[in-house]
């Protein structure tokens, strides 16, 4: 078997990222094979199931990959690489007319003669500002000329080179270096296969926010990113297979304010234990993870304001209460998809915005204040067993506490819950038919005469199927309703989302819902 291939001057190695097509693969075997003429190249896709086989042919294996993710094709198929500077001034520089000539270093450093006539000083000054820079799928794999990148990119902020064949993280230390300006790089699906940084290596750089997902790079790696970039905000690195997350010194990571650690494998929240020291911190994801339990001390991740855990393994309330001790800053919260989250979605909802009163947005949407009522008193029945079970016994007792401190107070405000029917059997506290009246609203000057009529309706009757009846009732078409509802202070709250129920909106017995008539 080859280990290498030199194909119109590009050299093909055993290993090497290729991209065939629109597709990526690896090389696995290069040579021929039995009953065949020529050289052929043995790749593993990266997408399953696009091979034919598992690196067999005709009863003899020639390399070892998944079954049918393994193909052999011809040389001539694979797309040649390119450097940075290349497709630079394929996309870029934007010239015309006739006159001298220009050299760009092409993968090889040898030089391309590029005809440039009459190069007017809008053109320069044209391809000098290019701000934002989108580099996508180009086969780019190095760098290439660095004094035309350089003169060219002095200005770009953004630049996305995501699903490219760069595998050498020096090539992107490099072209951070080339752009004094540059606040974003996009490397997602580059597969860095040389993680190595060059020895005494420094990046001077405005660079904020890397997207490093899909990269194949650890947390060793990373944090040696971050010695190298030391004003990075936010890094986002998922789909990276990680344990342990030490950060070894102080000096790394001392701007970061978001990080991204999706589906990273992660199994133990004491893992976190160094980020959550840092005190710029303020968003962390870690949804789509292996996390079982959250143990926060006291004092750490002081300024997280928001955290995704949805498609974790969560299943303990004692987990979600870890979650108060940062009331202080805790804002948003996404926790869809866990073990704990067993329940119908509106009740799990409710009682989790009581259980953690700071959250103001959960799982995406903001809790308004009718919604925070409902979900108190929602909470006080939903627990009432465990209360009436707690007063048994002081132990009890104290142990009912530290895990519902609010309880006693919210028992306080809306009345002690009842002990017959009392716990999570909810069906009947849900399904109670409440009165409503429902009163069509005339604007000052608007003609016509109110009218009103009174109505049955379970609590999680859905407000789409209100505004039906409100149609046939009241004569006005649903496509043209707008339905406010009447708290008992006078404020009006509006029933915006006709896919929730009533409760959501916290409509009790008695309540007036007004109806306006939309042009």
């Amino acid at each position: 078997m080859l280990l290498i291939v030199i194909l119109f001057s590009m050299t093909i190695v055993v290993g090497q990222r290729i991209v065939v097509g629109d597709n990526f693969a690896i090389v696995k075997y290069i040579g021929e094979v039995n009953g065949t003429q020529g050289e052929w190249i043995g790749v593993e896709w990266e997408e399953a199931n696009r091979g034919k086989h598992d690196g067999t042919h005709n009863g003899r294996r020639y390399f070892e990959c998944p079954e049918n993710q393994g193909s052999f094709i011809r040389p001539h198929k694979i797309s040649p690489s390119k450097t940075f500077s290349e497709v630079l001034f394929q996309r870029y520089d934007d010239v015309s007319g006739t006159g001298d000539e220009m050299s760009i270093l092409n993968r090889n450093n040898t030089a391309t003669q590029v005809e440039l006539v009459e190069l007017s000083k809008t053109d320069v000054d044209r391809a000098s500002q290019r701000v934002h820079l989108v580099m996508r799928e180009e086969c780019i794999e190095d760098i290439g000329d660095c004094d035309y990148i350089e003169k060219m990119c002095n200005n770009t902020k953004n630049l996305d080179l995501s699903l490219n064949l760069i595998h050498d993280i020096n090539v992107i230390l490099g072209l951070i270096r080339l752009m004094p300006n540059l606040e974003t790089i996009q490397l997602k699906g580059n597969l860095i296969q040389n993680s190595v940084i060059r020895a005494n290596i420094e990046v001077h750089s405005e660079l904020r926010r890397i997207y490093l997902a899909s990269t194949g790079l650890n947390w060793a790696d990373l944090v040696v990113l971050g010695e190298v970039i030391p004003n990075l905000e936010e890094i986002y690195i998922s789909g990276s297979k990680m344990s342990d997350l030490p950060i070894p010194s102080q000096t790394v990571f001392r701007h970061l304010k978001c990080i991204d650690l999706q589906n990273c494998s992660l199994v133990r929240w004491l893992s976190l234990a160094d980020i959550a020291k840092l005190d710029t911190l303020e968003s962390i994801i870690l949804s789509n993870n292996l996390l079982e339990d959250i143990q926060i001390e006291r004092g750490t991740f002081p300024a997280l304001a928001a955290l995704s855990l949805d498609n974790n393994r969560i299943t303990r309330w004692e987990s979600v209460a870890e979650l108060r001790k940062l009331s202080g800053v805790l804002r948003t919260l996404r926790l869809r998809h866990n073990p704990l989250i067993t329940g119908p979605g509106l009740d799990m909802r409710l009682l989790l915005i009581a259980f953690l009163p700071s959250v103001t947005k959960l799982n995406g949407t903001a809790v308004s204040p009718a919604e925070r009522q409902q979900a108190d008193i929602f909470y006080v029945k939903y627990f009432a067993k465990d209360y009436h079970i707690s007063t048994v016994t002081e132990a009890e007792r104290g142990e009912f506490d530290v895990l519902h401190p609010r309880y006693s107070h919210l028992v306080q405000e809306y009345g002690e819950p009842p002990k017959e029917g009392a716990g999570p059997a909810i069906a009947p506290i849900k399904d109670q038919a409440i009165g409503v009246k429902v009163v069509r609203h005339v604007t000052p000057g608007g003609g016509g005469a109110p009218s009103e009529v009174a109505v049955k309706l379970l609590r999680t009757t859905p407000v789409k199927n209100l505004q039906v009846i409100v149609q046939r009732r009241l004569k006005i078409p649903a496509r043209r309703q707008r339905l406010w509802y009447v708290e008992p202070e006078g404020t009006r709250v509006e029933l915006e989302d006709n896919t929730r129920d009533l409760e959501y909106y916290g409509i009790r017995e008695d309540c007036t819902i007004e109806v306006e008539s939309a042009v």
